[in-house]
């Protein structure tokens, strides 16, 4: 059995960020013109730093997950797979008056995050060697860091033979045991930062004002979440577990969707990642699908 939680805290897991879109943003006034639009922070980037957060519209809905490298002379920016066309007209609709540019690299780039704590150092020295850029940036609390390269030069990446590179499936088998959404996946465009279980985890609540912060900050002091990404533990055994849905034991009706299941023999279960009702979660839960139910409640953080 590969311990991958144990594994990234001893060296560093690689994954690929598929798909993954990339924007450019340059002048003078990049870091203060992008610290208006977005959820992290970025004043005080230097570069070979970085951070991650979201991008909202005015209804404080999520438009994409993004990361951000800060290079010498520009921004790196990571972008979901398949937002990056809606971004890039959505960011470039703000620039107004500030002396900045937004743009697409003429050449793709090819993207990757490490988890682990020797992360920060193994991005950085691929980085060198392939002519990218990277930074440290934490998603899942065992260290981290992100890498862009000119896709043209990934195979330097990809050929040192470092780190454990992992497929999606182990991918999301230790992103569910460390309770870490996928934009596209888990939460999509319906939804806002707290219901995607991202709010103190991908929101600056110390910065200034940003696009669609008045709808979060009220949606956090009101305290009125109704429905938000969970991690549950299911009581069943190792195999296939087919799609299905979260079912509330006291009221019978659906409290959920399934939208991320891995087995993880640490936890003795399944671990899926669903979008609950949260006022069905005090009646108790279950899982079904067309095999049958088991029960299901909160799991507890590996």
């Amino acid at each position: 059995m590969l311990d991958l939680d144990a594994l990234a805290r001893s060296a560093a897991v690689v994954v690929p960020g598929a798909d993954r879109n990339t924007l450019i943003v340059k002048g003078p006034d990049r870091l203060s013109w992008l610290e208006g639009l977005v959820t992290c922070e970025l004043k005080n980037l230097t570069p070979g730093s970085g951070t991650w957060g979201l991008a909202l519209n005015r209804q404080g809905k999520i438009q994409s997950e993004l990361w951000v490298v800060a290079g010498a002379d520009r921004l790196w920016l990571s972008v979901a797979p398949g937002t990056g066309a809606a971004m890039a007209a959505e960011l470039g609709r703000m620039l107004i008056m500030e002396d900045a540019e937004l743009e697409s690299p003429e050449q793709p780039q090819a993207w990757f995050s490490l988890h682990g704590p020797d992360a920060g150092a193994l991005a950085a020295s691929w980085a060198a060697q392939a002519g990218g850029a990277s930074a440290s940036i934490d998603f899942t609390g065992l260290g981290g860091a992100v890498l862009v390269v000119p896709r043209e030069r990934e195979h330097v990446v990809r050929a040192a033979g470092d780190g454990v590179w992992l497929d999606p499936e182990r991918w999301t088998l230790l992103r569910l045991e460390r309770g870490f959404p996928e934009y596209g996946v888990d939460f999509d465009g319906a939804d806002r930062p707290h219901e995607a279980a991202l709010d103190r985890r991908a929101v600056s609540w110390s910065k200034g004002c940003y696009l669609g912060q008045e709808v979060v900050c009220m949606q956090d002091m009101r305290g009125k979440v109704k429905r938000a990404v969970r991690v549950l533990h299911v009581e069943a055994p190792p195999g296939e577990l087919a799609s299905g849905r979260i079912v509330s034991v006291a009221t019978g009706k659906d409290a959920g969707v399934v939208t991320s299941a891995a087995y993880s023999a640490r936890a003795g279960g399944w671990l899926v990642m669903a979008k609950l009702q949260l006022d069905a979660i005090d009646g108790g839960l279950r899982y079904e699908d067309a095999a049958g139910s088991a029960p299901a409640r909160l799991a507890d953080p590996i």
